[in-house]
């Protein structure tokens, strides 16, 4: 758990010099935690040194297992000083995410006396070597791969509060190369076994195969390509003892053998034998579900997914979930690799709950993302709890790295915990690393940095918080004191405002003053403990502490080596020095000085997570830099204590020296995979110098229409090697060699790739939610695999099927054929099959063209939520033609490896499921304006365009040089001299549209509609009209020098508006105004405060609704956002009023942004203009957007186009009142 990808927060302390005001929280009352209502989080243990798990006796006493290998033991949850139980300090390897981590005692304990720990061993299996806890002399340092240890179950006999004999060792196994994904968690089963998790013990920051390091590969003696990572599934292999890494044992609590009754109790292999569950990374907490036999496991992911996986019988077979091959339901890294375990392994056990590192758990909470790490998990009672009942049977988790906590509740009284039914239930948790409910059915959960912390509920009255701040706690006598508890609060909104308090300044039991900010005069030389007691009104109360040492002052700490500046290079050894100097006790030395080395690893350069490397006492010491990914640094933490107790620290950060290495291919397009992320070519990583950056080419791979295999890399090396970053920039190229793709099955069909521009579907099906179906009818009998169908059902999934009704909604995915089942179709056709949602941003829709027999029946699932990711949408359709031709086309693809592919199934299938043409199984693969046509045994090929001709004229006159565009399509062309236009399109449903030469200001505008069929010559004439009546405005059309914006407003992100104030009044459609509310969707409106933010954009006029606005400018209306490149600026006069929008990035294409503005003057007069627009890019100029104004009642505006790529750089239209 504690490494270096999913930094735990906060395990160190960080701060310099203590400030002026040191707020100090109750002993009781724990500090920063957000929680719902009548909730309250409290400290019940602290001054523990690195605590990692807690076990409840049944007589009443607490166990608390701390890091470096000491097990504490508590009298009660009012005991504040706990008895050693015993230390195995000497055993334990205690470094980066190795230690004692895990915790167990019997049901029957202590009349069964005996303490179960899962710890670290600093050697290696059958070693005489035994490593320390900082790796010293170890080849690079601990994450060099040459520190290998292994790992300890033991147990512990208890005789009162302290171990007595010797401990009883059960198991040592556990290879563990890298200082990541060690042990893990223990737990006694309802069925009485003991149940046991580990890690693979693998580099977290290469792909690991077994071929590290380098220089001495495979040191767990694993054999090829069944190492490192591969050791999560040694299960499947047969050639060499089985290993216990990235698995869930079930034993005998006796003897450490496997239990009876396991699946594999047959084997010949006793490491076989304990195995229930495997393809485990980090399952670094489990528990179970109450009142059933439920695994449910918290798997800590690699860079893109964290898990919760739930096996729900441990005796019926053994579950493997996919890793290292697969992670979050889909294919990993490891996938690209061409590793013949990965290969073999085709149908993993997805995980019950997943979630995305870039995406929150539940929408707007602000616990962050990026660095995860899923930390504790604990099942709440069905019933008899102190909590609401809502929170009957709920799955709490945590996540260290986010320092959140969450519920995850069941939707109906008695069921599962659901997906869709999670609240955040602690913001700002304190270092979670293990949960569990405890006496009086509270949560309890332990922090890293030194508590136990419990969540209590309060069904009445909440005590106050007390908060405690002093001024000068330490110094020479007479020392004034200055004390502040106006920070105490009460969150009973009766009680606020309304405290008393209560001083004791020496702690004799007397008060010394009912002030909230008193101040005391010390005068005899002494250590004094000053108390705060607040009370409210219903007499509840909190206390909180503060130590006063009057006659002796705090130290100063000073780093001497590294000195400022400092930078590294992975396998560095860098010295360090320093000195501590205190004005009573003279120079500091020896253990008065205490260092601490931390990794900040960060998601961006300003979104940073913590992680504890090493610890160390004396003057001076060394270290190695490790091997780690950027961006990332080192802090380096002195600390001097003096005799009394006071302290005083100081960091030195320590950067990385840092390279940029591109990775491209022959031909380029082609995807390459680095480290645990795959990225289309060509691309540029940036990496420390010296650090290890694993690469790798898949193959085969497909792009267009052929098939490439990998042929080389430029550096000379292997399909899937290791880079050694050099100190200089650097490219390496993957060279590839392509053939046609072979795509067809065994009943005829075959299928071809093409592009075409997007049209969708008119007409909108009742269909929407999460795993909903409905039948259509069909305009035709639909030719599929030898039969013929009228009906269809339509799936939310991504699913079209024929015949019967299906058995429940298709969200059960997989590779195709396959045998039908519940959630899983036959006679199928599957465009994007996974788990979706139509919700209310959503529609599925369905259009009939053509006419027999010629007839075309297309059913379009249009910007559907991916339930996985709830940022990924995608657009996409089924066309099916009356000859039997189906033809499935995408729009709207962006850049998350969802919405290309990776987790869905595409292709078709017959009615038995033993025939199917599989074109992509969680492959990212997809592009916008891909099309994939399957063509029926002797169709003949698809004409895959169609021509659509007319005159374009105004009062019976031919227009010459009119633009003629498909509205939502990048078709256009111009009139000639007699008015006539071509334009040759994909098939399809078309408005089309005619504006005069002269612009769309002109005032004159043509409609029409036309059904673009295959290899046919459709005509479509337009009459223009003049556009009178536009309620009080006209355009005109001219070249205009953009005026950038000066001020920044603090307005970013995604959907998010805010109010400026205008510096004069405005007049627009009759009434004037002095507010105007921008939005970062590309709108400016005024009046009162919008209905939600302006995503949902459209054709203007329209009535007003939810983000959909009214009485406004859209100078580029789309779904927009203002991320970290971007910015939203004004700049204002008296007479002039300006907003820029600059680099926005469009929400439907992650690579295309845009720079616009509005300019509004004091006349009335109004001006939209553009800059950076890429003319390459139909979304840049317009394809998506409406560009126009409005009225306030949704009844009157001037739009100037919808959904037309017509916009360009240096452009600016004007809008004029017209009198």
């Amino acid at each position: 758990m504690w490494r270096v990808r999913r930094l735990i927060r906060a395990a160190v302390a960080t701060a310099l010099v203590a400030a002026a005001f040191a707020p100090l929280r109750g002993p009781s009352v724990a500090e920063a935690a957000t929680l719902p209502a009548g909730f309250q989080e409290q400290i019940v243990f602290s001054g523990l040194t690195q605590p990692t798990n807690i076990e409840f006796a049944p007589d009443g006493r607490i166990f608390v297992a701390e890091k470096a290998g000491v097990i504490k033991v508590f009298d009660d949850l009012s005991d504040t000083t706990p008895t050693v139980f015993a230390n195995l300090s000497a055993p334990v390897h205690s470094q980066w995410d190795r230690g004692l981590l895990g915790l167990a005692l019997p049901p029957d304990f202590p009349t069964n006396p005996y303490v179960y720990v899962l710890y670290t061993y600093g050697k290696a299996i059958g070693s005489s070597t035994t490593w320390d806890d900082l790796c010293t002399g170890a080849t690079n340092g601990a994450n060099g791969g040459y520190c290998v240890v292994s790992a300890r179950l033991s147990r512990l006999q208890a005789n009162g509060n302290v171990m007595t004999g010797s401990e009883q060792i059960l198991i040592n196994d556990w290879c563990q190369q890298y200082p990541s994904h060690s042990i893990g968690d223990l737990h006694f089963g309802p069925d009485g076994k003991l149940y046991v998790s580990a890690g693979d013990g693998a580099s977290f920051s290469a792909t690991d195969y077994g071929q590290l390091p380098t220089a001495s590969p495979n040191p767990c003696g694993d054999p090829t390509k069944e190492g490192g990572a591969l050791r999560s599934q040694d299960i499947m292999t047969s050639g060499d003892p089985t290993g216990l890494n990235g698995s869930i044992l079930r034993l005998d609590p006796a003897t450490g053998a496997a239990a009876s009754g396991n699946p594999n109790f047959g084997s010949a292999d006793p490491n076989t034998r304990r195995i229930i569950s495997t393809g485990l990374r980090n399952p670094y907490r489990f528990t179970f579900r109450p009142g059933t036999s439920e695994l449910w496991i918290g798997d800590v992911g690699w860079s893109t997914w964290e898990e919760i996986d739930r096996v729900v019988n441990p005796t019926a077979s053994t579950t493997n979930f996919g890793w290292p091959c697969y992670e979050g339901g889909a294919p990993s890294a490891y996938s690209s690799a061409n590793l013949p375990i990965c290969t073999a392994l085709t149908a993993p056990v997805g995980p019950y709950y997943t979630y995305n590192h870039t995406a929150d758990i539940v929408p707007g909470e602000g616990c962050g993302t990026g660095g995860d790490a899923i930390s504790g998990l604990a099942f709440y009672p069905a019933s008899g709890g102190s909590y609401p009942a809502a929170y009957g049977g709920a799955l709490f988790f945590a996540d260290n790295s986010r320092g959140c906590i969450w519920a995850m509740k069941p939707s109906s009284v008695g069921g599962l915990p659901s997906t869709n039914n999670i609240e955040l239930f602690v913001k700002g948790a304190s270092s979670a690393v293990d949960l569990t409910v405890g006496p009086g059915g509270e949560l309890y959960y332990v922090d890293l940095t030194g508590t136990v912390r419990r969540i209590r509920y309060f069904a009445g009255n909440q005590p106050p918080t007390a908060v405690v701040e002093a001024t000068a706690t330490s110094g020479k006598a007479p020392l004034t004191v200055t004390f502040n508890g106006a920070n105490s609060a009460d969150n009973d909104p009766a009680d606020q405002g309304r405290l008393t308090y209560a001083w004791d300044f020496t702690n004799n039991g007397s008060t010394d003053s009912t002030a909230a900010a008193p101040s005391f005069t010390y005068t005899t030389n002494g250590t004094y403990t000053a108390k705060l007691t607040v009370t409210d009104t219903l007499g509840a109360s909190d206390s909180a502490t503060v130590t006063i040492q009057v006659g002796n002052d705090a130290p100063t700490a000073v780093i001497d080596t590294p000195v400022a500046g400092t930078t590294w290079v992975t396998g560095q050894v860098i010295s360090f020095s320093g000195h501590g100097t205190d004005p009573q006790d003279g120079a500091l030395t020896g253990t008065s000085l205490t260092w601490a080395l931390r990794m900040e690893h960060c998601a961006t350069i300003d979104s940073c997570h913590t992680h504890p490397l090493q610890t160390g006492t004396g003057v001076s010491g060394s270290f190695t830099a490790p091997d780690h990914e950027y961006p990332s640094y080192l802090e380096l933490e002195l600390t001097a204590t003096d005799s009394q107790g006071l302290t005083n620290k100081v960091v030195r950060r320590l950067d990385p020296q840092t390279v940029d290495l591109t990775f491209t291919s022959s031909p380029t397009g082609l995807n390459l995979s680095v480290g645990s992320t795959t990225q289309v070519t060509p691309f540029t990583r940036t990496v420390i110098k010296g650090s290890t950056v694993t690469v790798s080419a898949p193959t085969p791979q497909t792009n267009g229409s052929l098939s490439y295999a990998f042929g080389s890399w430029s550096d000379g090396q292997g399909q899937t090697h290791v880079i050694e970053a050099p100190s200089t920039p650097a490219t390496y190229t993957a060279t590839y060699s392509g053939v046609p793709v072979a795509c067809s099955d065994s009943f005829g069909y075959y299928c071809s790739e093409g592009t075409a521009a997007w049209s969708g579907a008119s007409t909108l099906l009742p269909l929407s939610g999460d795993d909903a179906y409905q039948s259509v009818a069909l305009p035709f009998a639909m030719p599929f695999y030898g039969s013929t169908y009228t009906t269809a059902w339509v799936d939310t999934n991504g699913v079209l099927s024929f015949g019967a009704q299906p058995q429940g909604a298709s969200w059960n995915h997989g590779a195709i054929p396959s045998a039908a089942a519940w959630n899983t179709p036959n006679t199928a056709i599957y465009p994007l099959w996974d788990d979706l949602i139509a919700d209310s941003s959503s529609g599925i829709y369905t259009s009939t063209s053509g006419t027999a027999p010629n007839r075309r029946f297309t059913v379009e699932w249009r910007d559907v939520r991916f339930y996985s990711d709830t940022n990924a949408r995608v657009s996409f359709k089924v066309v099916l033609q009356e000859n039997g031709t189906i033809t499935l086309a995408y729009t709207d693809i962006g850049a998350a490896s969802v919405e290309k592919g990776s987790t869905a199934t595409i292709g078709i299938e017959n009615a038995a499921g033993t025939v199917a043409l599989q074109y992509s199984l969680n492959n990212p693969k997809l592009v916008s304006g891909r099309t994939v046509t399957f063509n029926p045994p002797g169709a003949p090929p698809q004409t895959s365009t169609g021509t659509l001709v007319g005159f374009v004229r105004y009062n019976d006159t031919p227009v010459a040089d009119a633009v003629v565009t498909l509205t939502n399509t990048a078709y256009t062309a111009t009139t000639d001299a007699d008015g006539r236009y071509e334009i040759v399109a994909a098939p399809g449903s078309y408005a089309v549209k005619a504006t005069a030469a002269g612009g769309r200001c002109a005032g004159l505008v043509g409609t029409g509609s036309a059904a673009v069929i295959a290899g046919t010559t459709t005509t479509t004439d337009i009459t223009l009209t003049a556009s009178a009546g536009t309620g009080g405005y006209s355009c005109a059309e001219n070249a205009f020098t953009f005026i950038p914006g000066t001020t920044a407003l603090t307005l970013t992100g995604d959907d998010a508006y805010q109010s400026v104030a205008l510096p004069f009044a405005m007049p627009f459609y009759g009434s004037t105004y002095t507010t105007a509310w921008i939005d970062t969707n590309g709108v400016l409106s005024f009046g009162a405060q919008p209905q939600g933010s302006s995503w949902n954009h459209g054709g203007i006029p329209s009535p007003a609704g939810a983000n959909t606005p009214n009485n406004a400018v859209y100078p580029f209306w789309d779904d927009l956002m203002a991320d970290a490149q971007s910015s939203i600026l004004i700049k204002s006069s008296a007479t002039q009023y300006v907003v820029e929008w600059r680099n926005m990035r469009l929400f439907s294409d992650a690579s295309a942004r845009v720079t616009f503005e509005v300019v509004l003057n004091s006349t009335g007069t109004i001006t939209v203009a553009y800059a950076d627009i890429n003319s390459a890019v139909p979304a840049e100029r317009g394809l998506t957007a409406t560009v126009g104004v409005e009225n306030a009642a949704g009844t009157v505006a001037l739009q100037y186009s919808h959904n037309e790529a017509v916009l360009s750089s240096g452009r600016g239209i004007t809008f004029t009142r017209v009198p």
